[in-house]
């Protein structure tokens, strides 16, 4: 009887690996249209890991290849692991997922005391807080504490439960955890979740990885040490992540602490691991026999909390497509459970996230009906951010199951192309507007000093050698080179980051009065007043 289970078991699997034989081909053939300098896939079927592989370099212009075990950071992806450290501790009767998160973080306020005092954790998790994703606490080098009082600074105008994502909710969740167990989210998450799941590769922080020279302490800072390349970590299996600069040339980027946020994203793995996160949720929160996570509180995590403006490039577009056990959705609309996206693909339940620290985007799917998962982690821009992982998704899972697949990478390249000439259409009205003749009040050492808020700050404007340099305090904070574009407005080129993903920002100074600078406006990142010392 066993031999003939095995035997089952050995043309299943054969089965499996000759529906993907080609998938190695499809890869590699499309990384160049891709923009990607590698990548690395993991397939799940029936609870076996029935394909990993990796493909292109670690690092441009080295001979490093990707393997199954390479390390990435996994970005926003990490929102299931928040939601499921929530579930462990519901599962042991420590809280639930409606308590009021000032139960247990009793400072925690905003301007609007009523909707602090009303935030529930499952207002988190589906991103129903109303709390915005904010990008100032990320310019200067705080802490996650500092980043939740500053929430009180916060200007928040409703309370209406509406899907708004919030990278700045989720850091919450590290709080919470530690408020209840006296453990950092990390050490609980090694401790409840990668330990359970033999996610031996896994880890909460990028520092985990790297000397601190070495990782990006802030939102699009740099390396303190300026040097950046896989050869400062010979120790480890670490991919590189990549951009653009000024959207001219690839250039190596730092790996990016999210550390202040650590729920949010700041997650590091590889794609074996990822394969057993992947069977956990499969398998109703079991693993390897053990149950991990209560099947009553997976489920909750699975279950629509929000309609959302759902993101898989090849979703259903058909009405009254059956949500498989998500009950009582009857729609093609898509929604946002507890970390994770919700809707369908062929027909099928689809649960996935994506993921995007710069230069590592990621993306994991699950179609539990098919008892079938996939994970897709990469090295390269994220301004196309996840199509490339969608294609490959999509092309596996029509391939297990026998779905009409139709020009898969046409569809792909055309969405790309598509977003690539709208930003370059941007761009042009942009500079279209630029008056090169127009020139600023004030000689340029009068736009020098320091500017502050007290959301963030301060930064200083200062000459560095021959150009005008924008920096927040620290080494590997917010920084960038000024130019000036017209009037009392410069065109900021950040330092790190990726510059294709973020091309530059404008920023534009107030002038009171015809007298003095006041202050400096940095659009996405906010107005500060400048600092005058007497």
């Amino acid at each position: 009887m066993r031999i003939l289970y095995l035997l089952v078991l050995f043309l299943f699997s054969c089965d499996n690996q000759n529906k993907l034989s080609n998938l190695d081909n499809y890869i590699n053939d499309s990384l160049n249209d891709w923009d990607l300098p590698g990548l690395a896939v993991a397939v799940v079927h029936e609870n076996k890991i029935i394909y990993a592989k990796g493909f292109g370099l670690k690092e441009i212009k080295k001979n490093n290849k990707i393997n199954k075990n390479t390390l990435f950071q996994i970005g926003s992806v990490t929102k299931g692991f928040a939601s499921a450290s929530i579930a462990s501790l519901v599962d042991d009767g420590l809280l639930k997922w409606d308590d009021p998160i000032v139960k247990y973080l009793p400072w925690f306020k905003l301007k609007n005391v009523n909707i602090s005092n009303n935030i529930t954790i499952r207002d988190l998790l589906a991103h129903t807080s109303d709390m915005p994703a904010h990008a100032y606490h990320s310019l200067e080098i705080i802490n996650e504490l500092e980043v939740a009082k500053r929430a009180e600074l916060l200007e928040i105008q409703s309370n209406d439960k509406k899907y708004r994502y919030s990278n700045q909710a989720y850091g919450l969740i590290s709080l919470l955890v530690e408020s209840v167990t006296k453990k950092k989210w990390g050490d609980w998450l090694t401790e409840r979740i990668f330990e359970p799941l033999n996610m031996k590769n896994s880890f909460s922080s990028p520092y985990e990885v790297w000397d601190s020279l070495y990782v990006a302490p802030t939102f699009l800072g740099t390396a303190p040490s300026k040097s950046i390349s896989i050869k400062n970590n010979p120790r480890l299996n670490v991919a590189m992540p990549h951009g653009k600069y000024r959207n001219t040339y690839r250039k190596v980027l730092p790996w990016q602490s999210y550390d202040n946020l650590q729920p949010a994203g700041s997650i590091v793995s590889n794609v074996m691991d990822m394969a057993n996160w992947i069977k956990f949720h499969l398998n109703e929160g079991k693993f390897e026999g053990q149950q991990v996570i209560s099947k009553n509180n997976l489920t909750e995590m699975h279950k629509p909390q929000i309609e959302n403006v759902g993101y898989f490039l090849f979703a259903d577009a058909t009405e009254e497509v059956k949500l498989g056990r998500a009950k009582g959705v009857t729609s093609s609309k898509t929604y946002y459970g507890l970390g994770w996206n919700i809707g369908t693909f062929k027909g099928e339940l689809h649960l996935s996230h994506g993921g995007g620290i710069f230069g590592f985007p990621a993306f994991i799917s699950l179609l539990p009906e098919k008892n079938a998962g996939v994970v897709v982690l990469a090295n390269g821009s994220l301004w196309t951010p996840y199509y490339p992982h969608h294609e490959i998704t999509a092309y596996i899972y029509s391939n297990l199951f026998g779905f009409e697949q139709k020009d898969l990478h046409e569809i792909t390249m055309d969405k790309t192309n598509a977003i690539l000439q709208q930003v370059d259409g941007l761009n042009k009205v942009r500079n279209s507007k630029k008056n090169p003749s127009a020139k600023p009040t004030f000689p340029i050492e009068d736009y020098l000093g320091f500017y502050g808020s007290k959301l963030a700050g301060p930064f200083e404007i200062k000459f560095e050698d021959t150009s005008l340099q924008l920096g927040f305090k620290g080494k590997g904070a917010f920084s960038g080179e000024l130019e000036h574009w017209h009037d009392d407005t410069f065109i900021l080129y950040f330092d790190g980051g990726d510059g294709q993903a973020y091309q530059s920002s404008l920023v534009t100074f107030k002038i009171e009065n015809n007298k003095k600078v006041i202050s400096a406006d940095l659009g996405p990142f906010g107005k500060y007043d400048k600092i005058y010392f007497k």
